[in-house]
């Protein structure tokens, strides 16, 4: 049976009309075999998500899945309700992404929210790195991602951001929200990263919050077991043109992992930039590179 309420549509009355309430669920579980290859042990997708074949890349790692998660929709809308669940059981190693970047619509007078509920055993691996979210103008998006991690488990967790109007004339988008939370095994928050961006402040590209970068994104490396002292050295090995983007990171409380924030010129800089911080968190913890994968 499929999770109550994933894929329907709801009518939901706002400003004196009605329009449709569109909440989508999808519920992936990855495990080891006993050769240690990853698979999906369990998976359940409602509209619009629809779930790729595993794939297996990485020479050097030739057990971790690659997943890619597919939209039948055409982006984000006004009143859509997405609801993720990942897991990954002991000895599981598997990244998962997006097909390609995720266009969040205008939305003359709701929002959208989409929640993200990560759960890794002690001994497993999961890297989420979908592709950024393109706001057009008027959108208002909320994200929420939720990391639980058991003993030793590492977690990639990314959201990054742009902004785009397609009839060139410069419409921002209404509002961002982002929370990323790290919780033990217990559900007890050891760290939570909170960002809220006023379309605004874009358009006047405010002093201290954008300045000339029109993209944005974050990436966590949540786990208890891990050298985060390693993974910014790698990090700090990085080099990008100023110009074209900005790279910080920093310990999170209670030695939950690192944060690292990422400021870019554009839609392109933002991917590079990302792209060479999970290359660096995968140096540094998987002792090679990822292999180039092909969107």
């Amino acid at each position: 049976m499929p999770p109550d309420g994933s894929g329907t549509r709801e009518a939901e009355a706002s400003s004196g009309a009605a329009r449709s309430l569109v909440s989508g669920k999808l519920d992936l579980e990855f495990a080891a075999d006993a050769d240690g290859r990853t698979y999906l042990r369990r998976q359940y997708a409602g509209y619009p998500f629809h779930v790729c074949r595993a794939l297996y890349q990485d020479r050097d790692h030739p057990g971790l899945a690659t997943l890619y998660l597919q939209s039948c929709s055409g982006g984000i809308y006004e009143d859509d309700r997405l609801d993720l669940t990942l897991a990954t059981a002991q000895g599981a190693e598997a990244n998962v992404s997006t097909q390609a970047a995720t266009v969040v619509h205008s939305m003359p007078s709701g929002s959208a929210t989409q929640q993200v509920r990560i759960q890794c055993e002690g001994g497993s691996y999961l890297e989420y790195l979908p592709d950024p979210q393109i706001l057009f103008p008027g959108s208002r998006c909320r994200s929420e991602i939720a990391v639980r991690l058991g003993g030793d488990a590492v977690a990639l967790v990314s959201d990054s951001f742009l902004t785009h109007d397609p009839s060139g004339r410069d419409g921002k988008f209404a509002s961002y929200f982002n929370e990323i939370v790290v919780e033990d095994e217990t559900g007890r928050a050891l760290a939570i990263d909170r960002l809220k961006v006023d379309g605004r402040a874009f358009r006047d590209s405010c002093p201290g919050i954008s300045g000339r970068f029109k993209a944005q994104g974050t990436m966590i490396v949540a786990g208890l077991d891990f050298s985060a002292s390693a993974v910014a050295g790698e990090l700090h090995k990085v080099r990008l043109d100023r110009d074209v983007a900005a790279i910080g990171c920093s310990q999170l409380p209670n030695s939950a992992g690192l944060l690292v924030r990422v400021l870019a010129a554009d839609g392109a800089a933002l991917k590079l930039a990302l792209h060479q911080v999970w290359c660096a968190a995968r140096l540094a913890l998987k002792g090679s590179r990822p292999v180039e994968r092909r969107k």
